[in-house]
């Protein structure tokens, strides 16, 4: 033990700033080792599997959303289990060798479900060191060659040790066994990859990577494992939905900064500052499940059964936040992403009241997605509704209460015939028409989509034999049967029945 002390101390006496420093190792369930991390290193998560959405009818003519992912994404995020960046930019990355790669077509899509149970028969014996190498190659971020011997291949805490070479000279790719002190087989491979920050000396990045971080690498006993290792594979009979909440929880669970909290049907996953992360989560997860029923009652949907869990991640700053979703979304505070079936959001340093509105509308577009099985709906209907909850709030009585937007009011009153000339037009944009245009133009739009969701909510069931009572639970139903936008509106709001809606949308404006 004073062995390893001075080696470290020696080690951190001749590192260059640039070279990576590791903390000591700590046990991760989730990974059935104790590894170290990078000293003052940030988590980075990877992106959640993509998706599609497919609409099943059963025998008796129900229909029901089933979402489906690219078999491969499947694989590799069970694979990959953690990514840490410092700030002098060295990366590492720990991934668990334990099942070999999909040997299906590319593009192959199947449940969480069907991957899990096919994953059963992929797993992969660590005395196949052909399959292990298959593996590593095909997880490994950089590509690399076959596999060579480590300098020093006896180590009293591995069974076993291989280097993987690449073209890339600021790479170490290694592959190891750990020894298992109850037992005397050894546990699953894992693939440990270290991109090392452009001017570090790589001479002393391997040194320091050999004693600080492999040598410190162990399997503790069981009484000495601060909690029991978690199963690779999901039980047998776990729902698709226990299936996407285990895969988002294994998504953060091996960062010491990333919480995750489940209520009803939201999972939220954040690593926001201890000191204000229980109000604004309890705030998520209190008025989110509450929203979402405040949204089925407005806008029922078309099936009869959807992935209900609606998954959101909170950063804590805003470079972390563009740093998973792309520094093209730099205009946004939040986004719903349907192709990973997330809601991303960042908190601001500066309260969180307007944030949480933004929450309330993105969160509509989530359920809209789902509602109608991932189908397209008109920019109208989607943008207008997700403003209207976004105005929103709940009184004592715990009622929703839909507030005005006093801008778009103030304009609606001000140009109410000139704004109802132009429903017809907004009625069959499509998104690329509908944010095309100069800032005040797409306002505008937005402006009259929210005064058209405000007065279906407000203004509707009060007109006379209440003709648009089901419009928008019909609006649904027909952008299923047709998978066409335009064809919904039209189902809904066509002919005669258009220029009667905007008659008695101009009424209502008019009275205000």
């Amino acid at each position: 033990m004073r062995l390893n002390v001075y080696i470290a101390a020696a080690l951190c006496w001749m590192t260059t700033e640039a070279a990576p420093r590791f903390t000591d190792p700590v046990w991760r369930p989730d990974l059935g080792i104790a590894v170290p991390g990078l000293v003052r290193g940030t988590a980075r998560p990877f992106s959640l599997p993509k998706a599609e959405g497919y609409l099943v009818t059963s025998g008796k003519g129900e229909r029901s959303l089933e979402d489906r992912f690219d078999v491969y994404d499947l694989w590799e995020a069970a694979t990959l289990r953690g990514r840490w960046v410092d700030g002098e930019g060295n990366q590492l990355q720990i991934a668990r060798l334990f099942a070999r790669p999909p040997t299906d077509a590319p593009g192959t899509v199947c449940t969480r479900r069907a991957f899990y149970d096919a994953l059963k028969r992929q797993v992969v014996d660590p005395k196949r060191l052909d399959l292990r190498d298959e593996t590593a190659q095909a997880i490994a971020p950089v590509e690399v060659q076959a596999p060579v011997k480590a300098r020093r291949s006896q180590r009293k805490n591995l069974a076993d040790i291989v280097y993987y070479p690449s073209t890339n000279d600021h790479v170490l790719v290694c592959a190891f066994r750990p020894r298992s002190p109850e037992r005397q087989e050894t546990t699953d491979w894992y693939l440990a990859s270290l991109l090392a920050a452009p001017e570090a000396d790589m001479d002393e990045v391997q040194a320091w990577f050999d004693d600080a971080f492999l040598d410190q690498i162990s399997v503790p006993s069981l009484r000495a494992r601060p909690a029991p290792a978690d199963p690779v594979l999901p039980p047998d009979d776990a729902t698709e939905d226990e299936l996407l909440r285990r895969d988002v929880r294994g998504n953060v669970v091996n960062y010491d900064d990333w919480n995750c909290t489940s209520a009803e049907d939201v999972l939220v996953v954040d690593n926001v500052d201890p000191s204000v992360r229980g109000p604004f989560v309890s705030a998520l997860t209190n008025n989110l499940p509450r929203l979402r029923r405040a949204y089925a009652r407005a806008v029922p949907s078309a099936l009869s059964a959807t992935n209900q869990t609606a998954v959101v991640r909170v950063f804590r700053s805003r470079e972390e936040y563009l740093a998973y979703v792309g520094v093209e979304q730099k205009w946004t505070a939040a986004l719903w992403s349907p192709v990973r079936r997330e809601l991303v959001l960042y908190h601001p340093e500066t309260g969180t009241e307007q944030l949480l509105h933004t929450v309330w509308h993105e969160a509509f577009h989530q359920y809209l997605a789902y509602a109608g099985s991932m189908i397209e709906s008109s920019p109208w209907f989607n943008e207008g509704h997700a403003q209207l909850f976004e105005h929103s709030h709940f009184d004592r009585k715990g009622e929703i209460v839909f507030d005005r937007d006093v801008q778009a009011a103030a304009y609606m009153q001000e140009y109410a015939a000139e704004m109802a000339q132009n429903i017809p037009a907004v009625l069959e944009m499509d998104y690329a028409e509908f944010y095309d245009g100069t800032q005040e133009e797409i306002s505008a739009k937005y402006r009259l989509a929210w005064a058209i969701a405000y007065f279906l909510e407000v203004g509707a069931p009060k007109v006379r034999y209440r003709p648009y009572e089901r419009l928008r639970a019909d609006y649904l139903e027909a952008l299923v049967r047709t998978r066409s936008m335009h064809e919904a509106t039209a189902a809904v709001l066509g002919g005669e029945a258009r220029e009667a809606f905007v008659s008695d949308w101009l009424d209502f404006w008019k009275r205000q």
